[in-house]
């Protein structure tokens, strides 16, 4: 029956008290979500994140594993070839875990240091630490007490200390001028043929003419200036309070530096690694002079050397012994 009220009205009001109620319950439900206590979402691991940088006693362990290794090498010369793989795999492992570490801002590179290693394979001819007087021929005349490379605030010493035959106290000393901050034509000249590239840690040495003292190690008799200059380069790749590890820039031969032995006083080769400082100091013998100490020089390690193959040869007289009957017939 008609009256005078809207049929749609009921409806009207039936679906705005709907969604006033549902705009209660989303607003409630907004306020509880942000009035509750917020849990830290898990953090997601990058490849990045993952690869953690070793520990400082990690890193401790593998010096002193790499020095114990090479202890009984004679600096490298004596190593097997498994003994060099071994040094060469923990020799990388420090290096990648210093990478990109500045060594001009490590309190640890200017100061004293000894080779106790270097990573070359072969030392017939020669060693990249000592040259000739590492050689097979040099060793036989020069019997090497001690091996230092010093990087100080002026200067690089590279310093051969020996034994002339055995018995002749003596030490053969490289000095020189090293220079940072080389621009892209000096490093290409360092590394000559090298494929492997340089870091900035990269410095150039330019030696003087070698010095060489007999008869004692501080030039008091014996003090010769012999040979050309020189110039090498070096990166260095790994540093600590105990050890620097450098590459020769054109070969990339990895040198292994100890300074705890060496570097502070009362350390057993501190005062041994000192003695270069007073040899350098003394002026070199005269034209004359010099003369007479290189072939007196010459002679003696002739006469070393002689003195060194003689057992050879006569070993080998002995062990072929005098000719052999041939055998006779079977059952003769």
């Amino acid at each position: 029956r008609p009256t005078g009220r809207c049929p749609l009205i009921p409806r009207i009001c039936s679906f705005a008290l709907s969604i006033a109620r549902s705009g209660m319950c989303m607003l409630a439900t907004i306020a509880t979500c942000a009035l509750a206590p917020r849990r830290p979402l898990p953090a997601v691991r990058t490849p990045a994140a993952r690869m953690s940088s070793p520990s400082p006693s990690s890193t401790a362990d593998t010096v002193s594993k790499l020095l114990a290794l090479v202890e009984p090498t004679d600096r490298g010369i004596a190593a097997s070839d498994s003994t060099r793989a071994e040094a060469s795999s923990l020799i990388s492992a420090l290096e990648e875990s210093w990478a990109g570490t500045d060594a001009f801002a490590s309190p640890y590179l200017l100061r004293n240091t000894e080779v106790v290693y270097v990573g070359q394979s072969s030392s017939k001819g020669s060693n990249a630490a000592g040259g000739k007087y590492r050689g097979r021929i040099g060793r036989a005349l020069f019997r090497t007490d001690a091996l230092f490379q010093h990087v100080l605030d002026d200067v690089a010493v590279n310093v051969v200390q020996f034994r002339l035959l055995g018995l002749v106290p003596g030490q053969a000393i490289l000095r020189g001028a090293w220079r940072r901050d080389l621009d892209h034509p000096e490093l290409a000249s360092l590394r000559r043929n090298s494929s492997r590239p340089l870091s900035p840690n990269t410095i150039a040495v330019a030696f003087e003419a070698p010095r060489v003292s007999l008869f004692g190690r501080e030039g008091r008799f014996v003090n010769l200036q012999l040979g050309p200059p020189s110039s090498v380069g070096l990166d260095v790749t790994y540093l600590d309070e105990r050890v620097r590890i450098c590459r020769g820039a054109g070969s990339g031969v990895p040198f292994l530096f100890r300074a705890d032995s060496c570097a502070q006083p009362g350390a057993p080769l501190n005062a041994a690694a000192e003695q270069w400082r007073v040899c350098v100091a003394r002026p070199p013998l005269r034209r004359l002079p010099a003369a007479a100490a290189a072939a007196a020089f010459s002679a003696a390690c002739a006469l070393g050397l002689l003195r060194s193959l003689v057992p050879r040869l006569a070993g080998a007289f002995v062990s072929a012994g005098p000719p052999r009957a041939p055998p006779g017939p079977p059952g003769g």
